[in-house]
């Protein structure tokens, strides 16, 4: 299981791989790093140093809901906030991911992107519980995504 460390703006990113697919996707360390730097910048955020990234597959991520959430099925990314220094923890399904590449004609770096921003923003505090909520984390993910280059993943073709 290799992990990828990279120093950038002040915060470690821990990178733990554990199903060889994620290998497929060179790119993919600079493609999280990215998005978790343009998110703590746009966020203004500085109080943290580390966060953990952990790329897996649907058997543990089911797991890990079901254990955490009570919810016995995989999903695609899962947030879980610490105290500072550290952020948290995100880990990400291959499989379940693919599968939504698939189903919605999705590309990988604009949807991991997205994913990568999604879960920070919840490590962060922002969440959509109501309609409210919701409308207001999907404009700073549509934001940062812009900046990155990506088109509004919530726009229907």
């Amino acid at each position: 299981m290799p992990i990828m460390q990279l120093a950038r703006n002040e915060i470690l990113t821990d990178v733990l791989i554990d199903h060889k697919s994620w290998k497929n996707h060179p790119n993919l360390s600079a493609l999280i790093d990215i998005a978790i730097e343009r998110t703590l910048v746009f966020t203004q955020n500085t109080h943290y140093k580390e966060i953990s990234i952990y790329l897996t597959s649907n058997k543990i991520i089911k797991s890990l809901n079901n254990k955490y959430r009570g919810i016995n099925k995989p999903t695609n990314i899962l947030s879980f906030q610490s105290e500072e220094p550290h952020l948290g923890d995100l880990i990400l399904s291959y499989e379940y991911i693919n599968q939504e590449l698939e189903v919605y004609k999705k590309e990988f770096d604009a949807h991991i992107s997205h994913l990568i921003i999604h879960g920070l923003l919840h490590l962060l505090g922002i969440n959509h519980d109501d309609d409210k909520d919701a409308k207001a984390m999907e404009e700073i993910e549509i934001k940062i995504l812009k900046e990155l280059g990506y088109n509004n993943p919530y726009e229907i073709d």
